[in-house]
């Protein structure tokens, strides 16, 4: 008694959710060949709300109190649209910066003080 194997279309195989699954990533809603989309994960409206809390408020710190810095004039206006946008003009670019940075640093410090430490000789 041999059990029968289901065909599977190769066209029905969603190639961005296979790569995002070994990149431990949500797959983003994409359209099959079929002209159907697929379900939109319930953590991408769950991401999208972290981005808001984590990034879309004013800093604690007072623009005033900090350094001038440049930035690329495409980062400059991508940031811009963001605070315009999603911010809704009541956000400061420097508001944004400073959360994006300190998110980066809560993030990655241990990996920041290894390279560190691997990169720093005493001064004895």
């Amino acid at each position: 008694m041999a059990t029968e194997r289901k065909k599977i279309s190769l066209t029905d195989i969603d190639e961005d959710s296979i790569v995002a699954s070994f990149k431990e990533e949500e797959p983003a809603m994409t359209e099959v060949k079929t002209g159907r989309k697929t379900a939109v994960p319930v953590k991408d409206a769950e991401r999208e709300s972290e981005y808001v809390r984590l990034f879309i408020h004013e800093s604690p710190v007072c623009a005033r109190t900090g350094k001038t810095i440049y930035l690329r004039k495409e980062f400059h206006e991508r940031i811009q649209k963001i605070v315009q946008t999603i911010g809704s003009n009541g956000l400061s670019i420097f508001s944004y910066v400073d959360n994006v940075l300190e998110r980066h640093f809560a993030e990655y410090q241990k990996e920041i003080e290894k390279e560190y430490r691997k990169r720093n000789t005493g001064i004895f």
